[in-house]
């Protein structure tokens, strides 16, 4: 199925999950219809990356089949996927040129150029094996005054423009490409950073404006999107997640890994109060698992202190450490841990809350779903019009990617 009545179809390919979606917006403008989902076990990905193409590969057709069965006589051919890793970097950018008209306006040419030199300038510190993603202009300025994002027609002499790009390994990002296309894909749409489409599901323009972070938790790595001034303005990916943490508690209790889950979603909320007493749960009805809640607190509130610590060293990378009026965002699964909240707040010493999915009927509660919501926006978004430049600037960079 293409991009036909507003219709569009999303995988996010995770390490702890497989999950695609097919979703319409409704005639009223607003609300998002879910005309199919599925998820499946993920297998064969480490930390964001895909390290078995056949096994994905598998499990992106599985997904697939389940939502083709739902939306039959219909067919996926086009999706928009997320890409995740630690590889995924953002790098800053500037570009400068001379203003070209006689009568010293800006042109839409002279925006289109001050943007490659952006981008010749970012490329220059590139390997090799990296790529750009996408580029994000934070400011224009014109003779050293900071204009707003459509500087066409202001008067000067020279044109500046500060930039983000979000960056990738190339054989990383080439190996995930292949391995949806051999699931039965006829067309990838766009590659997003899994952060980039969380942060469209989950931040509002106003949190952006004020400056805030989002931070995905997922399985074995966690996102952070950085707004300020509606601009992104940072990302990365760490690669730790909620995986590690069910792992330590399975070592520290010397226990099975779905028991070590089990117990964590059960008892989390003893990570933050500090609770030590014995507990149990039951294996099968002739067994229980008797453990002791002072070493599962201690690994887990281990494993959540590096997580926010690695989060902290980001945000003071760029100036922004306790330095974010919105605060944080929390989402993914980690996020559901009972009692994160003031744990969290307590770290970052920035105001906090969970995210919240709007508009997509039946879907608001599971944060887990916020990658697929936001690569499923930013589809509706191209649907509707992206501005020509912005799309053949998408056609120029995925172009390398659909050429055999």
């Amino acid at each position: 199925m293409a991009r036909t009545h507003n219709i569009v179809s999303a995988l996010d390919i995770g390490s702890g999950y497989v999950k695609g979606m097919v979703a319409q917006r409704k005639r009223d403008g607003e609300d998002i219809a879910v005309l199919s989902v599925a998820s499946v076990l993920s297998d064969g990905m480490k930390r964001g990356v895909v390290i078995d193409a056949d096994v994905v590969s598998d499990k992106i057709n599985h997904v697939l089949t389940k939502l083709n069965n739902e939306i039959s006589p219909h067919r996926i051919r086009e999706v928009f996927i997320n890409i995740g890793g630690a590889h995924i970097i953002s790098e800053q950018g500037h570009g400068a040129v001379a203003i070209s008209r006689a009568d010293q306006r800006v042109s839409p040419d002279d925006v289109d150029r001050v943007k490659e030199e952006a981008k010749t300038d970012i490329l220059s510190r590139l390997t090799s094996n990296q790529e750009i993603l996408d580029i994000f202009p934070k400011e224009f300025i014109v003779d050293s005054e900071v204009g707003s994002e459509d500087v066409v027609g202001m008067k000067g002499i020279k044109l500046e423009v500060n930039a983000l790009a979000i960056c990738a390994f190339s054989p990383y990002l080439n190996k995930v490409v292949e391995t949806v296309m051999a699931a039965g894909v006829e067309k990838i749409a766009e590659v997003i950073p899994s952060p980039l489409a969380s942060a469209k599901a989950l931040l509002t323009p106003q949190q952006k404006e004020l400056g805030a972070v989002l931070v995905d938790i997922g399985a074995e790595t966690t996102g952070i999107a950085v707004f300020e001034d509606r601009n992104l303005i940072h990302l990365a990916i760490l690669p730790v997640g909620s995986a590690h943490i069910t792992r330590d508690i399975a070592i520290a209790l010397q226990a099975d890994i779905n028991i070590a889950e089990e117990i964590k979603s059960k008892f989390g909320s003893y990570i933050f109060q500090n609770k030590t007493k014995k507990e149990k749960i039951s294996i099968n009805k002739d067994e229980d698992f008797v453990f002791d809640t002072k070493k599962m607190v201690k690994a887990g509130r281990a494993r959540l202190t590096e997580i926010f610590n690695l989060v902290d060293k980001e945000l003071k990378k760029i100036g922004k450490q306790e330095a974010l009026p919105a605060g944080v965002i929390l989402a993914g699964g980690g996020s559901k841990l009972p009692g994160i909240i003031n744990f969290v707040k307590g770290e970052l010493k920035l105001p906090i809350r969970k995210g919240a999915i709007k508009n997509f009927l039946g879907l608001e509660d599971d944060l887990g779903y916020s990658v697929l919501c936001g690569l499923v926006l930013n589809g509706l978004k191209e649907e509707g019009g992206r501005t020509p430049n912005e799309l053949l600037f998408k056609a120029k960079k995925f172009f390398k990617i659909f050429i055999p």
